[in-house]
């Protein structure tokens, strides 16, 4: 079975072995003091109206995508279940910063531990062997690197090449000082994502989705995408 195959049915699946997070707690997450959906189960919500409410956060595109309810189901602090799709809004809701830990470490911990099972092989997740064993796990120090969701970029570099290269030297998988960071427009950040997360690598697990044929996405010219 190819590892595209493996991440769709890993995605599609109920319930799905996981590496033992220490702790972690299963793929459900926990809010901070902000609950917002009162426990609210069941229905899908309502599609977001132009206006004040915040209707998405892209700091990292793949981040909600991978490793918020990626099995179904998040829980909150009160005891009530929201649904995948109520839990992506959810993440994208919450403007405030300095909740994003709070409210989605324990639920990237449990999704990590998914993830780090996909390959049959625990432990080559990335910085997996560099991550402590306190109340988190095995998982805490990725999870809250990847709850901070925002790109950074360092401008004393002008190699970038590399997704997410300045997290990854504040982490120490990377040596510091060698690539800016960020995302450029020829960035697969779900197959970089999937792959960092499973198998510890760049590539190497795909989602099965490639840019279309002839596309002419490019990042020494602008504007740097082509004609839809």
């Amino acid at each position: 079975m190819t590892n595209s195959i493996k991440i769709l049915c890993v995605l599609s699946l109920g319930s799905v072995a996981a590496c033992s997070s220490g702790g972690g707690g299963g793929t459900t997450g926990t809010t901070g003091a902000a609950t917002t959906t009162g426990g609210t189960t069941g229905a899908i919500p309502a599609v977001p109206t132009l206006g004040n409410t915040e209707v998405d956060r892209m700091g990292r595109g793949a981040i909600n995508t991978a490793l918020t309810a990626p099995l179904g189901t998040f829980a909150l602090a009160d005891g009530g279940v929201l649904l995948q799709a109520q839990a992506k809004d959810y993440y994208n809701s919450v403007s405030d910063p300095t909740m994003w830990q709070s409210d989605f470490i324990a639920a990237f911990i449990g999704s990590l531990a998914v993830f780090d099972a996909l390959d049959g092989k625990c432990g080559n997740q990335l910085v997996e062997g560099l991550q402590d064993g306190g109340p988190a796990g095995a998982y805490g120090l990725l999870a809250g690197v990847m709850t901070d969701d925002q790109l950074y970029v360092d401008t004393a570099v002008t190699t970038c090449s590399t997704y997410l290269a300045v997290e990854l030297e504040f982490i120490k998988a990377v040596p510091a000082g060698t690539d800016c960071g960020g995302r450029t427009p020829l960035e697969n950040i779900i197959d970089e994502t999937y792959s960092a997360l499973a198998i510890g690598k760049t590539t190497g697990v795909s989602n099965g989705v490639t840019s279309k044929t002839g596309g002419t996405a490019q990042d020494t010219t602008f504007p740097f995408l082509g004609a839809p």
